[in-house]
C-alpha cells in the first residue's frame, strides 16, 4: 500500500488505478511474511515502489489456522529522490518478523524474527500501462540456519482501466543449504485486482487474487493461492484483508489468514 496510487489499483496495498504505472502515480518464498505480501501486491494493489522521497511502512498480523503459529510481518522502505534508477526509481527495504510465535507441544514460543530481509525494487520501465521492474534480494539468519540466502524477482505489470494484473519470477540460492534452507527455490507467480468504482465509497475497495508456484531443490513443487480485499482509508492509510492457502498441490497444507495496514509518512525532511 503506497501513498499515492495511480489509477489502476496496485499492491499490500492503495486503490486508485494506475495510470503512469507504479512509479510515479498512485491511484513483492523466503519467509511466509511482508516481503513475500508485499510482493504479491505489487502485482495490483500497491504501485511498484514507494513515492520517491517518502517512507512507508507494512504491519501484517498473520494467522495459521492449520498450525496455530502467529507472526507480525513488518517491511519499511523507502525511495529517494532523484532522477536515475539507481537513486530515484529504486525503492530500498527491510523485512522481518516483529513478532514470531510458535505453538509446538502445548507450549508457545514467542520470539523475533530469525531473519531480516534486504531488497532493491528498481523500476526499469514505467509505462503509461506496463511496468517492469527487477528486485535483488538478500535474507540473512539471525538464528537456526547458517549463512544467507541471495537471489533475484522480475516483475511484470499490466494496468488498464481500473483492472490491474502481473507476473512475478523468482530464484534465490542458499549459500549454506541445509534440510531448511534449500540450496535453490523457483517461484513463479500471478496476480489480479480490480477497483470497485472509478470514485466514491466503492472507489476505496479494491478484491484481489493470487496465485503461486514454487519449487525448491529435493522437494516437490507447491501451489499455493491468496484472495482479499483492501480498503484504502485515506490517501496515506490503507488496510488489506486477505486469507492464504498452502500446500493445494504439493507440498504441506496450511490455511492462513492476514490482516495488514500500510502507512506512507510523506516526504523526508
Amino acid at each position: 500500500m503506497l501513498i499515492v496510487r495511480s489509477t489502476a489499483c496496485g499492491l499490500l496495498w492503495l486503490l486508485t488505478p494506475l495510470s503512469h504505472a507504479a512509479l510515479l502515480d498512485r491511484p513483492l518464498a523466503i519467509p511466509r511474511g511482508t516481503a513475500n505480501i508485499t510482493l504479491r501486491e505489487r502485482l495490483h494493489v500497491n504501485t511498484l515502489i514507494t513515492e520517491p522521497g517518502t517512507i512507508e511502512i507494512e504491519w501484517d498480523n498473520l494467522y495459521s489456522y492449520t498450525s496455530g503459529n502467529f507472526n507480525m510481518p513488518s517491511v519499511i522502505k523507502y525511495t529517494p529522490t532523484g532522477k536515475s534508477i539507481l537513486w530515484g526509481r529504486t525503492e530500498f527495504s527491510a523485512a522481518f518478523d516483529s513478532i514470531d510465535s510458535v505453538a509446538q507441544a502445548g507450549q508457545r514460543t514467542t520470539q523475533f524474527s530469525d531473519r531480516v530481509s534486504f531488497a532493491a525494487n528498481a523500476v526499469l520501465k514505467d509505462g503509461e500501462k506496463l511496468d517492469i521492474a527487477i528486485q535483488p534480494l538478500a535474507t540473512f539468519f539471525l538464528r537456526g540456519q547458517s549463512g544467507a540466502r541471495l537471489g533475484a524477482t522480475a516483475i511484470v505489470r499490466y494496468d488498464v482501466g481500473r483492472n490491474s494484473m502481473g507476473a512475478t519470477m523468482s530464484w534465490t540460492g542458499a549459500t549454506t543449504p541445509s534440510p531448511a534452507n534449500p540450496a535453490g527455490t523457483w517461484d513463479f507467480g500471478g496476480g489480479f485486482g480490480r477497483r470497485l468504482a472509478a470514485s466514491g465509497a466503492w472507489g476505496h475497495l479494491t478484491p484481489h487474487v493470487n496465485v503461486v508456484y514454487e519449487r525448491s531443490t529435493g522437494a516437490e513443487g507447491n501451489w499455493a493461492a491468496f484472495a482479499g480485499i483492501e480498503y484504502q482509508i485515506t490517501e496515506r492509510i490503507a488496510v488489506d484483508f486477505s486469507g492464504q492457502r498452502f500446500g493445494l498441490a504439493g507440498g504441506n497444507p496450511d490455511r492462513q489468514v492476514v490482516v495488514g495496514l500500510t502507512m506512507n509518512f510523506g516526504k523526508v525532511r
